[in-house]
């Protein structure tokens, strides 16, 4: 069995190929995608059941998915300042159309989001939600659609600066600092895409979307007790209001990008189009993850800082 993991440079990608390649299993065949095989991690070249390929899915004839019987695939953030939803809609419409030439494919799984229901008023969720409308139509038997919660890691991942500090503290655009959403650690998810790319089960319906969530909710409250935990010391939080978002984003993104990253954070705080329990939020068979957040940050802790 041959499964293809394309970008597969993301750390959701290498979550994923980690998982697969713990499979003793002398008929699988993981190949991750890699627009610069410079990046390849040395942990995967040196597995017999592991192969690099080059391909850039913003490059369609860059992609040969040839042999696959399974895929994954996601659609990376856009950060530089291009629209992120042009950009959404040609990586995926490449990946639909290697998939499709390949021939064979006999199930494709997508990295999608929470509030990727929505076409309008998630902000930057709306890449996943074109994302899911191409793949849709993909002429493969089984499709399912992975809509992930808020990534544990990312608390460090977009706070490593100031929790260097000599006060350590994090920036919280998800206020009140008790409100508590859904999270997922990045184990989990490469885990749940292991489980379901190897499955011998047809899903329900094509295409089958499901949630994916850690073990319970969790608040930034709840974050602040796992850095003060990890790191032996007293972390803070900096709430950042809805009407100072835009003012923070400012900060780390170009502007042509802030507006809808404000828009995608105020979308899941309390009275938010895609906050937990909204009347428009799709009602979705739920898989919970093993991995609480404080053995996620204690790893990501150890990783970044």
């Amino acid at each position: 069995m041959r499964i293809t993991i394309v970008p597969a440079g993301p750390q959701t990608s290498a979550a994923t190929i980690r998982e697969l390649l713990k499979k003793e299993s002398n008929d699988l065949e993981v190949c991750g995608v890699y627009r610069d095989l410079a990046k390849v991690p040395e942990e995967f070249k040196s597995h017999d059941n592991f192969k690099a390929l080059y391909g850039d899915i913003e490059d369609a004839s860059s992609l040969e998915l040839s042999g696959s019987d399974a895929v994954m695939t996601s659609t990376p953030p856009f950060l530089s300042g291009e629209d992120p939803f042009a950009k959404a809609e040609q990586v995926s419409r490449n990946v639909k159309d290697a998939v499709e030439r390949a021939g064979g494919v006999q199930r494709l799984m997508l990295l999608s989001s929470l509030g990727a229901e929505f076409d309008e008023g998630v902000g930057e969720i709306k890449t996943n939600h074109i994302a899911e409308k191409i793949f849709r139509g993909t002429n493969v038997p089984e499709i399912l659609f992975v809509r992930c919660a808020y990534f544990m890691e990312n608390w460090t991942l977009f706070n490593a600066h100031t929790l260097r500090d000599t006060n350590p503290y994090f920036n919280s655009v998800i206020t009140p600092l008790e409100f508590r959403i859904p999270m997922i650690a990045v184990q989990d998810i490469g885990s749940a895409f292991a489980t379901g790319l190897l499955s011998t089960h047809a899903p329900p319906v094509k295409p089958y979307v499901f949630a994916l969530h850690g073990p319970r909710e969790y608040s930034p409250n709840d974050v602040r007790a796992a850095f003060c935990d990890t790191m032996k010391k007293r972390v803070t939080v900096k709430a950042i209001a809805k009407d100072k978002m835009a003012d923070f984003f400012s900060t780390i993104l170009p502007p042509s990008l802030v507006g809808i990253w404000v828009e995608m954070s105020s979308s899941f705080l309390p009275g938010g189009i895609a906050s937990p329990g909204s009347d428009g939020v799709e009602k979705l068979d739920v898989v919970r993850g093993k991995v609480e957040l404080e053995e996620a940050i204690r790893d990501a802790v150890e990783t970044s800082l």
